[in-house]
């Protein structure tokens, strides 16, 4: 359901960057990264034939803004603005994490709380030398519950609609016979069954069910009459249709038991209200909750970095000292991402109607980072077209904090200067990394092909440091 592109894609296509990154994001986006993002994209989604659309959301102590670009797909010819709907799927997880902290607020119930006492007898939650699935290691993905039930779909792969007969009953069905391999609580694995079973769970206490649930606690104190499971007939009339990565229409998605997990719709302008709480612009009693919901549970999860109650970081940010966190989300025809900085209290929303396009979190945290969106980026981050480049991966150590080459492309200019995955980049021409994000390095060893940038390396094998210089060439960029 999370989409979950390839993170280390995102550090490989940010080499390519054009644009200029200062050290250290600014507490308000200006006029100049606005008419970045609409050059962005005007270069992406210009065109009468254009079916898909992307719409790009910011806040920060002066307002909000929203640029879009593109079409619903309808057959309408409508253009997207900021109340046109997307499908935000595992988005969704962040107010079930809300909803959670509210209900524990509230005292009716409890983090520590196994989730059975939630649910009736038939549910048989598993249990491990005697510990017991609680509440809160649903929420922070530390149940030891797969990501899917292996009772989802009886074909290898996900059919078109996933989720649309998966009911209470198969999901009783898939814990009465799931094992747990570890003790609940003692590892990060990202689950989207453990976070259906807590929707559902929550659901059940209130009485209720989990749309009513998010509608009167979260969105009515927020004003976000938008952001709903079942559309209406006139939120049917502003929902982006959704496409696949060849850009064909993708059906839509359905959630039964898994609507906590990803079931919500919503617009850039809900978005930007909800974005605003958590990044504490807007006054509300839901704010001091949310804040709850970001501290960090489980630090340098293999590839979602720092994850907190749904939250997770990426590990985007660390360098240069930014405390960033978002969330993803992905179904088989829209990509989306909301996020925010917490030093810097100020966010982004990025809604796309096509899955396996331009990637909405890389764009997302790389506005978060500082980053101005241009034309060139908007072809860099396509997959498929020809992006400069000197054919190294980069990654940040979190231990150390040095940026260092983690992939060398075959055929590359520094493939034939004989790099390899592990050295560290100690400086770009005569700029130090030190304290610089990817996205900056990135920007420095961008530019035009057939021009140089030299490199200096430390081999911390042989323990020796070596300055090399490198000549840019196109490569074709892939997902």
């Amino acid at each position: 359901m999370s989409t979950n592109r390839t993170v280390r894609f995102v550090c490989y296509a940010a080499l390519l960057f054009a644009g200029r990154f200062p050290a250290a994001a600014q507490n308000y986006f200006t006029d100049a990264d606005a008419d970045g993002i609409k050059a962005f994209l005007h270069a992406t989604f210009s065109g009468t034939n254009t079916n898909t659309c992307m719409v790009i959301g910011f806040v920060d102590e002066r307002g909000s803004k929203v640029i879009t670009a593109g079409k619903l797909g309808n057959g309408t010819g409508q253009e997207a603005n900021g109340e046109t709907v997307f499908e935000i799927a595992s988005m969704t997880k962040t107010f079930t994490a809300l909803l959670l902290v509210d209900m524990a607020e509230r005292g009716e119930m409890k983090l520590d709380d196994p989730v059975a006492k939630y649910l009736p007898e038939s549910a048989k939650v598993p249990t491990r030398n005697g510990k017991e699935i609680t509440l809160l290691d649903l929420v922070t993905h530390a149940a030891g519950l797969p990501r899917d039930p292996d009772n989802l779909t009886p074909t290898r792969g996900l059919p078109e609609n996933p989720f649309a007969d998966y009911g209470v009953e198969r999901l009783y069905a898939f814990l009465r016979s799931f094992t747990l391999s570890r003790d609940p609580g003692t590892r990060f694995e990202y689950s989207n069954v453990g976070m259906a079973l807590l929707g559902h769970a929550l659901a059940l206490r209130a009485g209720t069910n989990y749309e009513s649930l998010v509608v009167e606690r979260i969105c009515r104190p927020l004003k976000m009459e938008s952001t709903r499971v079942t559309l209406t007939p006139e939120l049917k009339a502003r929902l982006a249709v959704g496409h696949d990565r060849l850009g064909k229409p993708a059906p839509k998605w359905d959630f039964q038991v898994y609507v906590g997990a990803g079931g919500l719709h919503s617009t850039a302008n809900d978005l930007l209200k909800y974005v605003s709480a958590n990044a504490g612009l807007t006054p509300s009693a839901l704010t001091p909750l949310m804040e709850r919901t970001h501290v960090i549970r489980h630090k340098g999860t293999s590839d979602h970095g720092d994850t907190a109650m749904a939250w997770y970081s990426r590990g985007e940010g660390d360098q240069s000292g930014l405390e960033l966190i978002g969330h993803a989300g992905g179904t088989g025809g829209h990509e989306t991402f909301i996020g925010f900085g917490k030093k810097q209290h100020r966010g982004v929303v990025v809604l796309c109607n096509q899955q396996g396009g331009l990637s909405p979190e890389t764009i997302g945290w790389l506005l978060l980072k500082g980053g101005r969106l241009s034309p060139e980026i908007a072809m860099t981050l396509r997959p498929g077209s020809e992006v400069v480049g000197v054919g190294i991966a980069l990654d940040l150590d979190r231990e150390t904090r040095t940026v260092r080459i983690t992939k060398v492309i075959p055929n590359s200019p520094a493939s034939q200067a004989g790099l390899s995955a592990g050295l560290i980049v100690q400086r770009i021409d005569d700029v130090s990394t030190m304290g610089k994000g990817l996205t900056e390095c990135a920007a420095l060893i961008r530019g035009l092909s057939g021009t140089k940038v030299r490199l200096e390396l430390i081999d911390p094998k042989q323990n020796t440091t070596n300055t090399i210089e490198l000549a840019r060439q196109k490569f074709v960029a892939s997902s």
